[in-house]
């Protein structure tokens, strides 16, 4: 195993060859990986491109020959409490001649859409696996976690061996939020327990509830420009799509195309793939060609005739929605819109019928990977409100309580210390603030303009 100097990647082609695995698709920092990570093979070895520890594109080989090169793939089956239990159970593993894991993967983390909602065996042949095995030349074995055979290793082992596209908030990030907020709450617990004032370790505490807000600005600074370098890895598409919804009586359904569905989803078809960018920025790429690529654009059309979606048809006969067609493509430029998208995709068209009955499920274009409004402002909101951190949604309670904190104690140090006393007070201010601003602009900005209903204003616009 040996790997790319970062440096050197921009020497790199842009796009990878198929068959490729694609990695699941986020909105965020995640976007950067949607463009950028891929397992493919090169003609000599596997390479992964990914991201890490610090957000560095990295590229690594893994050889197929030699005493340490990968020659065959074990696929370990969950059982069956664990399959009903845990989404996406099971995993593959690949070994040397010798039987020593080489790698490790996840198959629900290379299916660009819906892969936690997939059987294991289902989701190792939709990511592409099957099909990046047998072009490698690596053959398959099968096993379950019970037997003897399967792989044992310490966690932090398995940890190290994971072949992933990367962690969609960068590690570094992870790491200084976990050490900030152990030392918080060390210098807390401190302090609380004790009858000492302390000032030095209230400055202490202070300072750590004040990095964790600056650290948050500063990743969702770092992702933006990350996400703009990563926009240019890319060939130039050969035609992008805005949406053109029709009005909510032509078929709009439950959701009404709001304008952060119109100023934001897009569809770019590239030269290898399909590009399908939701609202929040979330961007599900799939093969256009290769041995795992889909096989045909289907226009999907009802018991009238009108049509209702746009899907993509593989050859296995697995069918992944792009989208509806009263949020694309049913209002005014709609048709001349369809027409280049179709000409683009270098896929045969086909008309596909639909029942009623099918039509009264939303999933049918609207589901994993397809681009669509959502129902509700109040979930567009929650949706395209930034990732947080390992804490989850936990993480701005934790940061608003440290800032507060910082005011609250403040009084108690003043005496010993003013200067402790004041800094202390600025910092916790400087740190709510912090938090805040974001979160009222981007409830504000949603309120006033994202979430409302789209005008035919908007749409000549």
């Amino acid at each position: 195993m040996s790997t790319t100097d970062a440096a050197r990647l921009r020497d790199r082609p842009r796009t990878a060859p198929e068959p490729a695995l694609r990695p699941a698709a986020e909105s965020g920092p995640g976007v950067e990986i949607s463009v950028w990570s891929r397992l493919f093979f090169d003609g000599k070895a596997l390479v992964l491109r990914s991201r890490g520890f610090f957000g560095e594109r990295r590229e690594t080989r893994y050889p197929l020959s030699g005493p340490q090169g990968i020659s065959r793939a074990l696929l370990v089956f969950p059982d069956a409490e664990t399959a009903g239990r845990e989404r996406g159970a099971g995993e593959v593993w690949l070994l040397d001649s010798s039987g020593q894991p080489v790698g490790r993967l996840l198959p629900y983390q290379w299916i660009p859409a819906g892969g936690r909602w997939l059987s294991f065996e289902e989701a190792v042949h939709r990511s592409g696996m099957s099909a990046l095995f047998k072009a490698c030349g690596i053959p398959v074995d099968r096993t379950t976690r019970d037997r003897a055979d399967a792989p044992r290793e310490p966690w932090w082992r398995e940890l190290t061996l994971l072949l992933s596209p990367g962690p969609a908030l960068p590690l570094w990030y992870q790491a200084l939020r976990i050490a900030v907020g152990a030392v918080w709450f060390l210098a807390f617990t401190v302090l609380y327990f004790s009858e000492a004032s302390l000032p030095w370790l209230m400055l202490l505490a202070a300072v750590t509830a004040f990095v964790a807000p600056v650290a948050r600005l500063t990743v969702r600074r770092v992702t933006a420009l990350r996400n703009r370098s990563a926009a240019r890895l890319d060939p130039p598409p050969l035609v992008e799509v805005s949406p053109r919804p029709g009005p909510p009586e032509d078929g709009g359904g439950s959701t009404v195309a709001t304008r952060r569905f119109v100023s934001r989803a897009v569809l770019r078809v590239f030269p290898r793939e399909l590009s399908v960018v939701d609202p929040y920025g979330a961007d599900v790429r799939r093969a256009l060609s290769g041995p795992a690529a889909a096989v045909a654009l289907v226009r999907m059309t009802g018991p009238d005739g009108k049509p209702v979606g746009v899907e993509l048809r593989y050859a296995s006969g697995v069918r992944a929605p792009i989208g509806a067609w009263a949020d694309w493509f049913a209002g005014p430029g709609g048709e001349g819109a369809w027409h280049r998208f179709r000409r683009a995709v270098p896929l045969p068209c086909e008309e596909r019928k639909v029942s009623a009955v099918a039509l009264s499920h939303s999933s049918l274009t609207r589901g994993p990977g397809a681009a669509f409004p959502e129902p509700r402002a109040k979930e567009a909101r929650r949706t395209a409100l930034f990732p947080c951190s390992i804490a989850g949604r936990h993480s701005t309670i934790f940061m608003t309580v440290t800032s507060g904190f910082s005011i609250w104690w403040a009084p108690i140090v003043r005496i010993e210390s003013p200067v402790a006393a004041w800094t202390s007070v600025l910092l916790g201010l400087s740190g709510l603030l912090l938090q805040f601003a974001p979160w009222c602009w981007h409830h504000l900005r949603s309120r006033l303009y994202f979430e409302r209903p789209v005008t035919r204003k908007d749409q000549a616009s």
